[in-house]
């Protein structure tokens, strides 16, 4: 099995199959995406922008391209709350009428689909691409490092599959090359026949 670690990965950096961001700046990517459309919605005149919510669409379809469902989650909650309390006037205002329950579940709903789109679509993209790696496998695994994780993916196939934080693999590789050992050693004194008697 062939084996190349990296500093940075191009394969571990594709946008197409895992979120590049999380921690620290998957959280200031949402609050930024929450931040400024209720910035443009407060600074544009409102006959120059829509009424409703839709200002924070692209920022939750983004957050969810950039940091995964979970903070895209946080960011169509966010979006709704700050598209309430800027379109009342009255900031910290969580009276709703039963027009803007209506108004803010379409936005929810509709942002739900977005994210769900994301998430499923790279899902089918990872799953093709590992049975792509499995039917390539002969050829070897290409282990790199990017940020800290270890990635494995396979050569002629354009994704890989994250494995975890880099001491925790090597933990794991070392266990299971000592369980491999092991197992070698019980075939070969299974293997072994008992002295003859005389």
């Amino acid at each position: 099995m062939d084996s190349h670690f990296a500093g940075r990965s191009r394969i571990s950096r594709n946008w197409l199959f895992a979120p590049p961001l999380n921690a620290a700046p998957a959280w200031a990517v949402t609050a930024a995406a929450i931040a400024i459309p209720s910035t443009l919605r407060i600074v544009i005149p409102p006959h120059l922008m829509d009424q409703g919510c839709t200002t924070f669409f692209p920022f939750v379809l983004a957050t969810s391209i950039l940091c995964g469902w979970r903070f895209a989650s946080l960011v169509a909650l966010g979006s709704a709350l700050a598209c309430h309390m800027i379109m009342a006037g009255t900031p910290f205002n969580f009276q709703i009428s039963d027009a803007e329950v209506e108004g803010f579940g379409i936005f929810l709903v509709s942002s739900g689909l977005m994210i769900a789109v994301v998430r499923l679509f790279r899902a089918a993209a990872s799953r093709s691409l590992r049975q792509a790696g499995a039917r390539g496998n002969e050829k070897g695994v290409v282990f790199s490092l990017d940020g800290g994780e270890a990635w494995a993916s396979w050569y002629g196939v354009d994704a890989p599959v994250r494995l975890g934080p880099r001491d925790q693999v090597v933990h794991m590789m070392e266990d299971f090359i000592k369980q491999v050992e092991l197992g070698k050693k019980f075939e070969r004194n299974g293997s072994e026949e008992p002295p003859a008697k005389a």
